[in-house]
């Protein structure tokens, strides 16, 4: 959360926010008031963005996404799948004319570079 927070806001993360990140149940770390590129988005008139992939993201900006389907981002153990969840709505989205953008949250590539690091 503190990463998406950083990308989305432009501010730097608290300490509270890192701690909240660990608690699945919170919802009072929400960014749906704070400026962020995604908010400026969906403030455009008839603007619709659609959503895929990490969950913290539907957390950080709930109500947000026209369209969304969101997977768990603890206790994945595995690279793959959770990706397919992400790229089998490429080609739906892709035939859609009626959204301003698309975020997808590949978490197995996400979770690879948490995991191996860089040189491994």
């Amino acid at each position: 959360m503190p990463r998406v927070k950083a990308m989305t806001t432009g501010s730097i993360p608290s300490f509270l926010d890192v701690i909240l990140n660990f608690a699945e149940s919170d919802t009072t770390s929400t960014l749906a008031t704070q400026d962020s590129w995604p908010l400026q988005l969906s403030l455009q008139q008839g603007a619709k963005l659609a959503f895929y992939g990490d969950d913290t993201w539907l957390k950080l900006f709930p109500n947000l996404f026209s369209r969304a389907d969101g997977t768990t981002s603890f206790f994945v153990s595995d690279f793959t799948e959770v990706d397919n969840n992400v790229t089998r709505h490429i080609d739906a989205e892709l035939q859609n004319a009626d959204w301003n953008g698309i975020i997808m949250h590949y978490l197995g590539l996400d979770h690879i570079g948490h995991k191996s690091g860089p040189y491994r």
